[in-house]
C-alpha cells in the first residue's frame, strides 16, 4: 500500500535559517536515494517562507519505518530539534 506524508515544519529563530535549509537539503538528497521511496519533495510556503512543507510517497509502511531510522534521516531530526514548529501527517488515497 503506497502512502503519503505531508510533513510542516517552521523555522522559530531566523538566526539558525541557513543551518536548516542546508539540513532540508541534505535530507532531501539521500532520501530520495532510497528503495523504498517513490517520490521526496521539499515546497515552500509563499505566505509565510520560513514553512517548508515535504510531500513524500512511500512504498509502504516498513519502507516509512526504513526511513525514519535512516543515519541521514536522525542527523536531520537532530538538526532541527528545538529549532522548528513541526506537524507530520501519514495519509492514504481513498478516493
Amino acid at each position: 500500500m503506497k502512502l503519503k506524508i505531508i510533513a510542516s515544519l517552521t523555522i522559530e529563530n531566523e538566526k539558525e535559517e541557513a543551518d536548516i535549509v542546508k539540513a532540508l537539503h541534505t535530507v532531501v538528497d539521500a532520501t530520495r536515494k532510497e528503495e523504498g521511496n517513490i517520490s521526496y519533495e521539499l515546497h515552500q510556503d509563499i505566505a509565510n517562507p520560513k514553512t517548508y512543507v515535504f510531500v513524500e510517497v512511500w512504498k509502504s509502511p516498513e519502507a516509512i519505518d526504513s526511513h525514519n531510522n535512516s543515519a541521514h534521516f536522525l542527523d536531520f531530526v537532530k538538526a532541527v530539534e528545538g529549532k522548528v514548529a513541526l506537524a507530520v501527517n501519514v495519509i492514504k488515497k481513498v478516493y
